[in-house]
């Protein structure tokens, strides 16, 4: 597998890096970056501890310490997750929190939504890397009134490092590593950060051969990964300040055929994707002199583009575009409210292609979503009160509103209760609208958009070296979109609206134990997911209803040595298993498993550093999709270097 398009960025991002000095001011600036402030759930500046939701995150050193490539790696265990992956590294990788819908979470990289329209609107955590990324916010519960339709689950912010996260001057960093399956890769970054603005360039190339996905054959699916970008940041007058991050993914990976006729398990194929990932965000922010006011004007722009091969003829794909324009203001009143509102304004554009077989399934579709949000928060005393909504006008449903209120009180200096209840809307994709395959899979224009609302208790603890956090919460799904029901009169499979309400309930609960040798953060969740129908109620496919993980970071006592391991656990789940026809559908259990992740790091002088990291060091057979297997065991040695 080759990649072209991505690499060509590397030496931009060094050409870049060599002039920045000369264009930016050399004066020394302190990094303004204030971890406590959340960055998802809030328009306005509220810390962590203010927020009425259940949310955790991810710093810098946490990435680091872990060793991980991909974010899959670092989100497997966090509570109300469960993932499901379809073999090794590359292969399609859903996430689903607090039993929502795999396209219920959305995902913003820098504030742009990421989540792939050409494929249902979800986004496929296999290409996601860590190249660059200093903090993960993962927010639970309905955030639609914040982020607009899909924020349904919860919302994932992944933020890139910028110039301002380090201190003034010019630094390079690079890594570089080899392990088993064949696999390699390297990383650089460079950064210039000066008084009037920052300039940081990356890169980062992984590729492996994989390992076979299927039950039978030999076969392993490869996978190949650039990931690239560039952020940078100038304040052009004390009141004015202009940023810019572009990232960019291309990959391709190999995949596996389905045996129709003899098993209906996957099988060993030469069938590849070919995909692209585009993510843009420049914005203006400006701070009023004299005014407790601040505005931000963003211009955003999204691109996922996949295109299939079998056994090296063209077998169709899929382009999606997100084009939005976000107003943002906040104000603070003099008695100590604060507001936040604004406008979006939001164009989707799906393009399908494929071989003119049995029907043409060659298609464009567009539509558009003009919104006005508004937030409004005030501490009083021991207690902080928010509240937002969101109003939606779109151009081919009725229009939507969304809203959550929260609570949180502070009970002690150590000791946060929060409540919140909220409201959110995830509208139908364009396949399940417009159809794929034409014989394949028929689309549903009269589809209505799914609506969730969600109750939630809470409390947080804070006391020296201990922090713990629970939450419980009760969700109902009102018009539930079932993705695919044969449908007689139609003579095909079609998209349409439960009858019935599905519903999910649990608990997510993390406790955290900071020393001084180590850091141990153990975490479970409890989920009853549902969904009800004419024939009762069914539980949920592929949602665990016990899992946790138990992670211990620890330095040894020595600054010269960083040891990091988190063991995973994914309780029973069930799937559904299609045999070959005219047999009908089965539903199937899938054993409960346990991963173990263990990265070592040892810094040969200040500059140069050595690392050793094994996924799967139990090698742990299991299988989160029914057919696909998971990762075997796999170990990567690392060498590091920063000047």
């Amino acid at each position: 597998m080759t990649i072209n398009h991505t690499i060509m960025l590397a030496p931009l991002a060094t050409a870049l890096f060599s002039y920045s000095s000369a264009i930016l001011a050399a004066t020394p600036s302190t990094p303004s970056a204030v971890e406590s402030i959340t960055v998802t759930g809030s328009y306005l500046p509220f810390s962590l501890q203010q927020l009425p939701a259940s949310v955790s995150v991810l710093t810098a050193d946490d990435i680091a310490a872990s060793g991980a490539i991909q974010l899959t790696e670092l989100l497997r265990g966090m509570p109300g997750v469960s993932i499901a992956g379809s073999g090794s590294p590359g292969s399609l990788t859903e996430i689903r929190v607090r039993g929502s819908e795999s396209n219920h979470l959305l995902v913003l990289i820098d504030g742009v939504v990421a989540n792939d329209i050409g494929q249902g609107s979800l986004v496929d955590l296999a290409h996601l890397t860590t190249a660059n990324v200093r903090r993960i916010e993962l927010l639970r519960g309905p955030q639609s009134a914040l982020w607009g339709s899909g924020a349904v689950g919860g919302v994932l912010s992944i933020t890139t490092a910028n110039g301002s996260d380090t201190t003034a001057g010019n630094h390079i960093s690079a890594t570089a590593g080899a392990g088993t399956q064949q696999t390699w890769r390297g990383s650089m970054n460079a950064v210039s950060q000066h008084e009037q603005g920052s300039l940081r360039t990356y890169a980062s190339y992984f590729t492996t051969d994989g390992s076979n996905i299927a039950r039978t054959g030999s076969e392993p699916d490869g996978y190949e990964n650039m990931t690239a970008g560039i952020n940078a940041q100038a304040t052009i007058h004390p009141q004015h300040t202009l940023s810019l991050a572009v990232r960019t993914v291309n990959y391709e990976n190999d995949y596996d055929s389905t045996d129709y006729v003899g098993t209906g398990l996957p099988a060993d194929a030469d069938n590849v994707t070919h995909g692209e990932q585009v993510s843009a965000n420049a914005t203006w922010r400006f701070a009023a002199a004299s005014l407790p006011y601040e505005s931000q004007l963003s211009l955003q722009y999204r691109k996922d583009e996949n295109r299939n091969t079998v056994a090296g003829y063209e077998d169709g794909g899929t382009t999606g575009k997100r084009l939005q324009t976000r107003w943002l203001n906040r104000y603070l009143t003099n008695d100590g409210w604060q507001l936040a509102g604004g406008l979006d304004y939001l164009q989707r554009f799906f393009e399908q292609q494929g071989p003119v077989v049995f029907g043409d399934p060659n298609q464009s579709q567009h539509d558009t979503t003009s919104s006005v949000f508004a937030e409004l928060g005030r501490q009083f005393d021991a207690l902080t009160a928010t509240v937002n909504a969101r109003y939606d006008n779109n151009s081919e449903y009725d229009n939507a509103t969304s809203y959550r209120a929260g609570l949180s009180w502070h009970a002690t200096s150590h000791v946060t209760a929060f409540a919140s209840l909220g409201q959110a809307v995830k509208t139908p994709t364009f396949t399940e609208r417009f159809g794929y395959f034409p014989g394949s899979f028929i689309g549903n224009p009269e589809l209505e958009p799914e609506t969730s609302t969600e109750a939630e208790l809470g409390i947080r603890f804070d006391y020296r070296h201990w922090q713990a956090q629970l939450s419980t919460y009760d969700t109902r799904l009102q018009d539930e979109i079932l993705g695919y029901v044969f449908v007689s009169d139609l003579g095909g499979a079609t998209a349409l609206n439960a009858s019935g309400d599905s519903r999910r309930q649990g608990v997510d609960t993390s406790m955290t134990y900071i020393g001084d040798l180590a850091e141990i953060v153990l975490s479970y969740s409890y989920l009853d997911a549902s969904q009800n129908d004419d024939t009762g109620a069914l539980a949920e496919l592929r949602r665990a209803r016990h899992q946790g993980s138990l992670t211990l970071r620890s330095d040894l006592g020595n600054d010269k040595v960083g040891a990091y391991a988190r063991l995973a656990y994914t309780g029973s789940r069930t799937d559904t298993f299609f045999p070959p026809f005219p047999a009908a559908p089965e539903t199937v259990a899938l054993r409960p498993y346990s991963l173990l992740t263990v990265n070592l790091r040892y810094a040969l002088t200040p500059h140069w550093s050595l690392a050793l990291r094994i996924d799967n060091a139990l090698d742990a057979q299991y299988e989160d999709i029914v057919g696909y297997q998971g990762n075997e065991r796999r170990a990567m040695a690392s060498v590091g270097m920063q000047f």
